[in-house]
């Protein structure tokens, strides 16, 4: 993953940039999100080739979680671009609860090896673990039950905070003769848990400086707030499909017809 870090943290500062443009009302912020979403999964496919390569030195469980990876990028880049096709929201929940299992797996092998050499740094990693788990399933349980997610993501941020001051009260651990942090520990698996978590905080502290009204909500001008209400009510299956199409593929495809009119020449 070392290669990539500085690629990871670019497209760390295009969200940022993404989400202040498109808050600023500003078109082309969400154009920069659906690129950094697509960007995501390029880099998470290109390392999932780089590890098939190395089958000795790359496990099972770091494929499965840049495959997961790759799909859930993917299909947020669909999202922000207003992309939807039949069953896309039970290809994110499947890809996400596959991604939860290979965190419950990881979390669970750490554990039993630290556990006999410093329970208290076993502790701490499970506890961060325990944090990437509950944020993915906030993730995909929110399309269904919104109070569940809200709960699911409080619980996310209350295990970052509790990890965060005990590793600043306690920096140094020991292990095996050595002084090591816990970050130190976590970023010897090799996985991207380290990047979803600073992709989490970045998420709370959007939706606590929205909430407060101190941050607008992330701005789109492509369709009326009317549209994305119908593609929530689809996404969520609150609305089944008649004659195979939804009320918001009629409800696009009329507005464009509308707006079109509205261009000279056409």
């Amino acid at each position: 993953m070392k290669n990539y870090n500085k690629l990871y943290y670019l497209l760390t500062v295009l969200l940022i940039m993404g989400a202040f443009a498109s808050m600023a009302q500003n078109g082309y912020g969400v154009k920069i999100l659906g690129a950094v979403a697509i960007g995501f999964a390029f880099l998470f496919l290109l390392e999932l080739l780089q590890a098939a390569k190395k089958r000795e030195s790359a496990g099972v469980l770091i494929r499965l979680e840049l495959v997961d990876l790759c799909i859930i990028s993917v299909l947020f880049a669909l999202r922000i671009f207003q992309v939807h096709f039949p069953f896309i929201e039970w290809i994110f929940v499947l890809a996400g609860a596959s991604l939860i299992l290979v965190y419950l797996k990881r979390m669970t092998i750490s554990y039993k090896t630290l556990h006999v050499k410093n329970p208290a740094l076993s502790n701490m990693v499970g506890i961060f673990h325990l944090c990437v788990i509950f944020f993915v399933l906030g993730l995909i349980i929110v399309p269904f039950t919104q109070r569940m997610a809200t709960w699911a993501g409080g619980i996310a941020l209350v295990l970052l905070i509790i990890f965060l001051v005990y590793s600043l009260l306690n920096r140094k651990y020991m292990l095996d003769g050595n002084n090591v942090t816990p970050l130190l520990v976590i970023a010897r698996y090799h996985d991207r848990s380290i990047l979803l978590i600073a992709l989490f905080f970045l998420v709370s502290l959007y939706l606590t400086l929205t909430s407060t009204g101190i941050l607008p909500r992330i701005y789109s001008d492509q369709y009326p707030q009317a549209y994305f209400e119908l593609v929530k009510q689809a996404e969520t299956g609150k609305e089944m499909p008649v004659n195979g199409s939804y009320k918001h593929e009629a409800f696009k495809k009329m507005f464009e017809q509308f707006t079109q009119k509205d261009i000279p020449g056409k």
